[in-house]
């Protein structure tokens, strides 16, 4: 048995010598996969004929202008564009460098709270502390929360 890749390689000629001739037996004892063989070579044969004209044409200019050799064009956009380019690239670097200074100021600032602010507040302000509900689970008074 061949597989689908040695009997398309061996119309190609892509095969080995070796296995170019264990192919060719097994094509001689099956007609079959013989068949289909030629059937490959004649639709290599008929896209050869439909494309091969066309590798003769002339490359059109717009696609030599790419091709390594071919002198560099830059056009008034694409300077444009260039330019557009670098100068967005600055502005994003300066952003990051001035977010970066800012937020090195306002880590490095140390907040001071007055020790009147830090205190308890006043009786009056504070909330009421309600006992529990009658029958609720009771925590012991050391409890780690």
């Amino acid at each position: 048995m061949i597989s689908a890749d040695d009997l398309h390689a061996y119309v190609d000629g892509a095969l080995p010598q070796g296995r170019r001739f264990a192919v060719a037996l097994y094509l001689a004892a099956h007609p079959r996969e013989a068949a289909a063989g030629e059937a490959f070579r004649a639709q290599i044969a008929g896209i050869k004929a439909l494309f091969d004209p066309v590798l003769d044409e002339p490359l059109p200019p717009r696609l030599r202008r790419g091709l390594p050799g071919a002198p560099a064009r830059h056009t008034p956009r694409s300077r444009w564009v260039i330019a557009a380019s670098i100068a967005a690239a600055l502005v994003v670097a300066g952003g990051a460098l001035v977010a970066k200074s800012q937020f090195a100021v306002v880590s490095g600032t140390a907040i001071h709270i007055p020790a009147a602010v830090r205190s308890e507040p006043p009786a009056e302000r504070r909330l009421p502390v309600l006992p529990p509900p009658a029958g609720a689970p009771r925590r012991p008074r050391n409890a780690d929360i």
